[in-house]
């Protein structure tokens, strides 16, 4: 069971990765901020949660009201703070959104892990990369 869910954590913490790299690009600090999330999976399950925060390197929060639909509000916010920058016609202009988040759980990262998440991503692109041409389509 361990390893599926590390399997999960490592393929969110290349994705994480990358979008670490692309906020670098437009100035931001990597790892700077936290993770919302909502839903059983990570609700019930401490060692997901610990396993997401020390790989991302970021504290990973399980909101309290899971009827809010954290996901579809996250999306619909960053949108309107797109559409927002948009019409000042400035697309680095800073756009904040504030609003009360009841906070079920916290996990906080684990610095002492994180060259351990760092080398088991490596680990896992390179075995990605190994096998990858099995699946192109001739």
């Amino acid at each position: 069971m361990y390893a599926c869910l590390e399997s999960v954590i490592l393929r969110l913490g290349c994705i994480m990765k990358l979008v670490n790299e692309a906020r670098s690009s437009e100035g931001h600090i990597p790892n700077q901020g936290i993770i919302v999330a909502s839903g059983n999976a990570l609700e019930w399950s401490p060692l997901w949660r610990q396993m997401l925060a020390d790989c991302s390197s970021m504290d990973v929060i399980i909101d309290a009201d899971s009827s809010s639909e954290v996901c579809s509000r996250g999306v619909a916010m960053m949108v309107a703070g797109a559409l927002f920058k948009r019409e000042l016609g400035n697309p680095l202009e800073t756009c904040n959104f504030e609003e009360p988040l009841p906070i079920a759980h916290k996990t906080e990262s684990n610095a002492a892990t994180q060259e351990r998440w760092r080398a088991a991503i490596a680990r896992q692109e390179s075995l990605i990369d190994a096998v990858s041409s099995a699946w192109s389509v001739a």
